[in-house]
């Protein structure tokens, strides 16, 4: 199977890690990620400002792109899934056929059809399965417990994104027991990380982080598991003290080392803290 894919602006600097194994585990479990051409910006964050049409033109744009390509446009940026499809939840409500038209003569793209905008989590799970990820597993997860840590993105507004219990989400808990993990609740695993707040409020983020940290800990896990670039690099780079002993996985990465990609591809030169002695400790690297 092959999906249109659109990685964003992170995904080829800071979370380069990300994009690399979810591609190269996509092939493995048996699906191809082929990425947009000449795709921009989605706009980072959804504005709420209801007449400020402009901030939706970028990714009106990505949309009309996506919908010359293919039915399905699959994300992995938390960000860019949750701009997209809320762009997208705009530009196709009822009664709203005047602004869709003002939007889309903003773009250079033609629009074909409405797509279906996807999360590569929901395509494991929707579309190849969890059993079938599974019988892809050569090397499981050995009851490593790993709590899953969503923020908030993935999964509000729930009308919209329609994505998970906003509360008590199950999917990357679900894909970590396919791979052989313990998936271990906690507390915290849709609260805020403390998001752009790291730019001018670094220490309102670090606390609202290391309590996610702090609670996971609590809760018996050994690591955590997330798929936003943003939860990733403030759960992982602000804990104080450099407290390396709950590594911070994207959860490609823990995927990619379930599929049998070597240890070397999975990117962990770009987390804070090398996981490597983490996982030989326990027998997987």
């Amino acid at each position: 199977m092959k999906y249109v894919y659109y990685p964003g602006c992170t995904l080829y600097t800071k979370a380069r890690n990300l994009d690399a194994c979810a591609r190269k585990a996509a092939a493995r479990v048996g699906f191809e990620l082929t990425e947009m051409p000449s795709w921009n910006c989605c706009g980072a964050i959804y504005n709420t400002t209801t007449d400020d049409l402009a901030a939706q033109v970028g990714s009106v744009r990505n949309l009309a792109k996506a919908s010359q390509l293919g039915e399905k446009l699959v994300t992995l940026c938390a960000a860019c899934h949750n701009v997209l499809k809320r762009v997208d939840d705009r530009l196709h409500a009822q009664g709203n056929e005047v602004e869709r038209d003002r939007l889309i003569a903003f773009v250079d793209e033609k629009f074909e059809h409405r797509v279906q905008v996807m999360h590569y989590l929901e395509v494991l799970k929707n579309d190849i399965g969890f059993d079938k990820v599974k019988e892809k597993v050569t090397k499981p997860l050995a009851g490593l417990k790993v709590a899953s840590y969503y923020g908030c993105l993935m999964v509000r507004p729930r009308e919209v994104l329609q994505f998970d219990d906003p509360e008590n989400p199950q999917v990357m808990d679900d894909l970590m027991a396919a791979l052989g993990a313990v998936p271990t609740p906690f507390d915290f695993k849709a609260e805020c990380c403390g998001g752009y707040l790291v730019v001018n409020r670094r220490d309102v983020a670090r606390t609202a982080s290391k309590r996610i940290l702090d609670n996971a800990r609590a809760r018996g896990a050994e690591a955590i598991v997330t798929t936003c670039p943003l939860c990733q690099y403030n759960v992982d780079k602000l804990r104080p003290g450099g407290d390396g002993a709950m590594p911070v996985f994207y959860f490609t990465q823990l995927l990619g080392l379930a599929v049998g990609l070597p240890v070397e591809e999975l990117g962990f030169e770009y987390n804070a803290f090398d996981p490597k002695p983490f996982l030989a400790q326990k027998g997987l690297a």
